[in-house]
């Protein structure tokens, strides 16, 4: 590993923070690559980082402890975030270094169908919570690896660029779509057993309903090299010291996974 992120201690400190409530939360978004880089596959020579944001999904677990992570955060001195410049609430935690130089907010994602009840048990009724459609499907599959000390639970290999593939045509805005196929691209370029998850994933597009959709993205936006897709991972990547032709390897490793279906 060559460097280490500087945002990475705010991750340390909402882990730390957060310890009693990691068995009820699913570390997703940007920072599940970062963390297959670092803590499991090591060696890695990039690190996919293009976020601050620290996000969790929450799960259906019914949650029986006597604190919810708001009145935690608040206890903590977090910032907040007001969704509404006239009301207190909802708000969004923000996270912050021991100097307040560096800060990233602290979000929640749940399925519509996980009741209003755990949420409010174990978020609480103070924080948003943000709603996506099929976000159940990304924690049906987690590994648990250690983060100072402290479980956390992420999205497998295969299930993160499934649910990926799924949910980057969702995106409003442009930048968050790239980013999203670039973790994509990344999983698929540095995970160690290349092979085996793109096998995996083939499977998860076939057995899962979701997957004639996964392969109708796959199909629009990686056709070839000159596709969308390929010009807007390009883009998010910037200059690689180790390709020539960025555009023609990623398009090479999305059409192993055209391949695999």
């Amino acid at each position: 590993m060559s460097n280490t992120y500087p945002g990475e201690k705010l991750l340390v400190k909402v882990i730390n923070d957060l310890a009693d409530f990691l068995p009820y939360l699913v570390l997703v978004g940007g920072w599940v690559p970062y963390v297959y880089a670092k803590y499991i596959w090591k060696n890695v020579p990039n690190l996919a980082v293009t976020t601050t944001d620290i996000d969790f999904g929450v799960s259906s677990k019914d949650y029986e402890g006597k604190e919810s992570i708001a009145s935690c955060v608040r206890r903590l001195g977090y910032g907040e975030h007001h969704v509404s410049m006239d009301r207190l609430i909802p708000f969004v935690p923000v996270v912050k270094d021991a100097t307040g130089s560096i800060k990233a907010e602290v979000e929640f994602i749940a399925d519509p169908r996980v009741s209003k009840n755990i949420r409010q048990d174990l978020v609480g009724r103070e924080i948003k919570v943000n709603e996506i459609e099929n976000f159940n499907i990304l924690l049906e599959s987690v590994i648990i690896t250690t983060i100072n000390k402290h479980k956390i639970q992420i999205p497998t290999e295969s299930m993160f660029v499934f649910h990926k593939l799924l949910t980057f045509v969702q995106r409003e805005n442009k930048e968050k779509l790239k980013k999203d196929l670039y973790y994509v691209y990344y999983m698929l370029r540095f995970c160690p057993e290349k092979e085996n998850l793109v096998n995996s994933v083939g499977l998860l597009i076939k057995d899962k309903q979701e997957g004639k959709s996964v392969k109708r993205n796959i199909r629009k936006y990686f056709s070839s090299a000159d596709s969308q897709g390929p010009i807007l991972i390009e883009q998010e990547s910037g200059p690689d010291e180790y390709i020539d032709d960025l555009r023609q390897d990623i398009f090479a490793r999305f059409n192993k996974l055209r391949g695999s279906l």
